[in-house]
Formats: structure tokens, sequence, C-alpha cells
């Protein structure tokens, strides 16, 4: 028997909805060892009472208490995490079927990678079900564009505690960090369909998320080159944000 455990942190405020679904997700996962860690910054909706009497399969781990923002709930997530992997499934996220920590824990244990990322099911701009599959690319193209959702990425947890998430970033919190984190590591590209992103939430506000981006970008664009590769990096992606085009990345089943 595989004795890999994986931490799977969820953070969550007043949805008690969307907490409840990934809360059912991730005990339908066929693999046992896991700890579920779930933040939750002091709901007033019903969600502790969800979390309080929640009969959970596996190990079970909850906070509610109030907090500075996601990248605080992200980081007392990652504190109290003690799993040899580590995914973040936000609140209302599900897992694509019920064997895909199964499939990541196998891939983990054949491969030895330290960083993977998997396919994930998110929802066009005209709120069609597609397919994103993330170009095959190594970490040193993070430093033009994001093409890493958090929502199908996984890693060690003993890498990922080296690197907290940066709180005064309040949308993007997870690109700073990949640029920080990957700057030496190779990627693995998983088959697995990971999970299924709900619409909505914060990292949906598409201006905001490009503008947070975009000036990421720059901070971490060291020569002259680079800034002005970026420069005109960024203003396309603003048209195309701007005009709701979908990821060419992104495909219908």
């Amino acid at each position: 028997m595989n004795d890999c455990i994986v931490s799977i942190v969820t953070i969550t405020k007043n949805y008690f909805q969307g907490l409840y679904k990934t809360l059912e997700s991730v005990k339908e996962q066929n693999y046992e060892g896991i700890q579920h860690i779930v933040i939750d910054g002091d709901s007033n909706d019903g969600t502790k009472e969800i979390l309080e009497s929640y009969a959970h399969s596996k190990i079970f781990i909850y906070s509610s208490e109030p907090d500075n923002g996601i990248s605080s709930a992200f980081n007392k997530g990652l504190e109290k995490s003690n799993g040899d992997l580590i995914f973040f499934l936000n609140s209302g996220d599900v897992f694509f079927s019920n064997t895909v920590i199964s499939e990541v824990v196998e891939s983990y244990t054949q491969h030895k990678w330290k960083c993977a990322i998997g396919v994930t099911v998110t929802t066009s701009f005209a709120g069609e079900t597609i397919f994103y599959r993330p170009p095959q690319l190594s970490s040193k193209f993070l430093k033009y564009f994001m093409f890493l959702p958090h929502q199908g990425f996984l890693c060690e947890t003993s890498l990922h505690k080296n690197y907290k998430y940066n709180e005064s970033f309040k949308i993007s919190m997870d690109y700073e960090l990949f640029l920080r984190m990957l700057k030496n590591i190779t990627i693995f590209y998983l088959p697995t369909v990971i999970s299924i992103r709900e619409p909505g939430g914060i990292s949906s506000q598409t201006q905001k998320r490009i503008i947070e981006q975009s000036q990421i970008r720059l901070i971490y664009a060291n020569k002259m080159h680079e800034k002005f590769i970026i420069g005109i990096l960024n203003t396309l992606i603003m048209l195309k944000g701007y005009l709701k085009i979908d990821s060419p990345f992104a495909l219908k089943k």
C-alpha cells in the first residue's frame, strides 16, 4: 500500500453550498491517504456548523477565524499541511473523478517529480465548458505569461513550505509564488484531468487579474529587453481580456 499522504487545502468564506460540494468531492476520493484542511475566514452563513458536524472519511482539520484575505488563508493551510504532496482546491471546486488523487500519487511514485500540472475544466467567456491543457513549457516562460492554474497544480509540501504566498497580492498570488518557487524546477505534465473549476470567484475578475499579473511580470523582469517584451505582452493580454478571447490552450471536449 502506498504511504504517500496528500494534503488538500480548501479556503472558504461565507459559501457553505460550495464548501459542501468540495467536502463531498474530497470525501469520495478512492485514495485513503488524504489530509483535508479547511481554512474558513470566520464565516457567518452556516459554514462553521457544517465544519463542526461534517462526517469526513479522510484526515480532517479545520479552523474558522478572521484572516487577512486569500493569501493569508493559503498560508494558514500551508502551515497546517504535513503530507508529502500539497494541493489547493478552493470552496466550490471539485475533483474531476474519484480517482484523481490515486492517479497523481501513482505518477509521483513512478516519476519522482517535485511539481506537476494537470488538465482543468473551466468555463469559457461564452459560458461553455472547456478543458484547459497547459502548454508544455519550461518554468522560464512564466516570466512572460501565467499558464499554470493552481487548480491543476501539485507539488511536494516540503518545497512549498519554503515559499509562502505574498499577502500583498490579492488575486494573482499564485503567479507571483510560482515565479519564485519554480525558478529552477522542472514541471511534470500530467495527462490527468484534475479538477472542475467553478465559474466566478475572485480570480475570475479578468481585468483586475490581468492588471495584477502585468505588475508582477514587470517586477520580475530583470533586463531591459525583457521589460520591453513584457510591456508588449501585457498590452496584448489586456486586449485579449477586453475582447473576451479564451486561452488558445482551452478547448471544447
